[in-house]
Parts: structure tokens; sequence; C-alpha cells
């Protein structure tokens, strides 16, 4: 894994794992989810090889699971395997992790069983118990002062060089979180290309002029139903010369998605379920909640009306000479202002 600097609050279970010694029992919790996330990657990936990973890998959320069922899963013996890792996300919402215990207590030493909680109170007895029989883990936000450090060590680590002033000016722009500045990070390796070292001018023109105003960004505001920010982020787009076909393209795939989870959703499928069935890697499942969010604030009526607008709105822009600015503007305030006009409307007839 590449991520790993003394800088963060993982580094010495991160070393722990690279030689091998594998606790039975941690808990993963606090705001920097991308640590947790390249924690838990590199466990899994050093406690099980590659071709016998499907067998001896279960991850669950605690909100659709049982714990006598998770307890059944961690006592199981590793098929082909000298270790199983079975994950439980959202350990918070777990209803019953009080019949835990007794695994707790006694866990299989042949299994990691890695919860993962946002606020573990550890006044409560099952979190009690996990302190003292496992490794807690609490993944803090870094201090400002150690991510310009944190930013050098991940850039070194991919193969190129960065500036320090280049350091110390992307959290100048992005903030604090880790997945956001590694965001940057990959933009940034895309527009330097071939060139070995990042500069400030580098982070200028990538960071500072498409930190808000990018199609991630857009699709996000139109999520929330937020028809000033979305307005705000394709004029600044349009002004930074994409082209509003391609936008239309990848509005396109957005909606597909949020298509594809709502019908998830209406068949109860769970998140792990909805990932599969969207392809997702494990890196991108953070990303999922607010999609399900996204998908469950637009009807399926108007997804389907979503798909006409773009379907409109691209043949307008092919066949005419029409202004593509205009021609954006209307789209989007169709899709998000007209979507909840209608919402008002179905309510108002029930």
């Amino acid at each position: 894994m590449q991520s790993r600097t003394d800088t963060t609050p993982s580094a010495s279970i991160e070393r722990s794992i690279e030689r091998g010694e594998f606790s039975p029992l941690y808990l993963f919790y606090g705001e920097e989810d991308l640590l947790i996330e390249e924690t838990l990657q590199l466990l899994i990936e050093s406690a099980i090889e590659g071709p016998s990973r499907s067998f001896n890998l279960d991850v669950v959320y605690g909100a659709e699971a049982d714990a006598r069922h998770i307890a059944s899963l961690a006592s199981s013996y590793p098929m082909m395997a000298e270790r199983r890792v079975v994950v439980v996300r959202e350990f918070d919402k777990l209803p019953n992790k009080d019949l835990l215990l007794s695994y707790i207590l006694k866990p299989s030493p042949t299994t990691s069983l890695v919860m993962i909680a946002s606020k573990p109170d550890f006044r409560v007895k099952v979190y009690k118990a996990i302190k003292e029989q496992g490794i807690p883990i609490e993944f803090k936000p870094l201090y400002e002062s150690n991510i310009p450090q944190w930013i050098n060590g991940r850039v070194e680590r991919l193969g190129k060089a960065i500036s320090a002033e280049a350091c110390e000016l992307m959290p100048a722009y992005v903030g604090r979180s880790l997945r956001e500045i590694q965001n940057e990070i990959d933009k940034l390796f895309i527009y330097v290309g071939e060139k070995k070292k990042i500069e400030v001018d580098d982070v200028n023109s990538i960071v500072g002029m498409s930190r808000q105003f990018n199609v991630f960004e857009l699709q996000s505001a139109i999520g929330a139903k937020n028809i000033a920010r979305v307005l705000e982020i394709v004029e600044r787009m349009l002004d930074a010369g994409e082209q509003p076909i391609g936008i239309i393209v990848r509005l396109t795939r957005y909606f597909q998605q949020l298509w594809i989870i709502q019908d998830c959703l209406a068949r109860k499928k769970s998140k792990q379920e909805i990932a599969t069935v969207l392809r997702l890697p494990p890196k991108q499942m953070f990303f999922l909640e607010n999609d399900v969010r996204s998908a469950q604030r637009f009807t399926s009526g108007e997804v389907r009306r979503a798909f006409a607008l773009l379907e409109e709105a691209d043949e307008s822009l092919k066949t005419s000479n029409g202004d593509a600015r205009l021609v954006m503007t209307l789209l989007l305030y169709n899709i998000v202002k007209g979507a909840r006009a209608e919402v008002h409307k179905e309510k108002a007839q029930i």
C-alpha cells in the first residue's frame, strides 16, 4: 500500500500487519475515513492470499446484520488459508451487539474481526471488552502541521517529487480531508504527465481552478437539489472550457446509476449488494452512501424525466446553433427545480 507515513495514527498497526502480526479483534473508528479504508485494505491483502480471499473474507453492515451471525462467521475456520477476515461496517448500528460479548472475550485465533464504528462509547460493556481484548485505533484528522509531510510522502511513494511550497499550498485550497487531498493528487499526476516534480504553478492550475467546479461537484449539487450551487458550478465549468456535450454524457451516466440504486432499494438489496451490482471497487464504497441519499431524493418519475431532458438538450446542442450556455442552464434548472415542482404537485393531489 502506498499511503503509510509516520504522521498517520495507523502507522504502528500497519507496520505490525506488514510483519504478519495480526490481532483477532480490531476496532477502527474516527473521522479520517481514507486512512480507515487503506488500513483495512492492507489488513485484508496481508492476511489472506488472493486466490483464497473469496472464501475467507466476509463484509457485513451493522444495520443489516445480526450479532449471532457475525459470531458464527468469525468462529468459522479458514478455507485453504491460515486466516480469515470478517469486517463489520457501521458497527454502531448493530442492534444486538451485546450478544458478541462471549465471542469478544474468547475470539478465534485464526480470524481477524474488524469492527468499523464512527463514535464508540467505551463506557458500554461491548466496547470496553473490545478495548481490553483487541486493538482499538482512532483515525483522527492529521494536525495541520503534519499534512504537508503526508502530501510529500504520498507523492514520493507514487513516484514523483513535490516542492515544499506546493505541499503547503494544497491544504490551503482543499482543507484537511486526506481523501479530498488524494483526489487532487490524482488530478495533478494526470496533469503533469511525465514531469517528475509537482510545483506551485501546477497546484494553482489544477487544484485552485478545479477544486469547487467539476462534474463530481455538479453531480453532488444535483443530488442535493441545490439549484443555486448547480448553476454556479456549471457556469464556472463552461467558463473553464468544459464541453456541454461531455457534461451531458457524464450526467446521463450519473442518472443511470441513480436509476440502478433506486431499483436495488425497491428490491430491498443491501449496500454491499448494491455495490456489487454497480461493480464498485472497495476504494469507492465511501461514495455509495451519498449516491443512495441522492437516489432517495428523486422519484423514479423524476429520473425518467431527467433522461428525457438530457436527451432533448443533447439533440438541441448537436442540431442547432443555439446558445449552449442557455441550453445547459435550462436543462439543469428543469432537472432540479422542475422535479421538485412535480413532487409538490403529487403531494397536493394526495
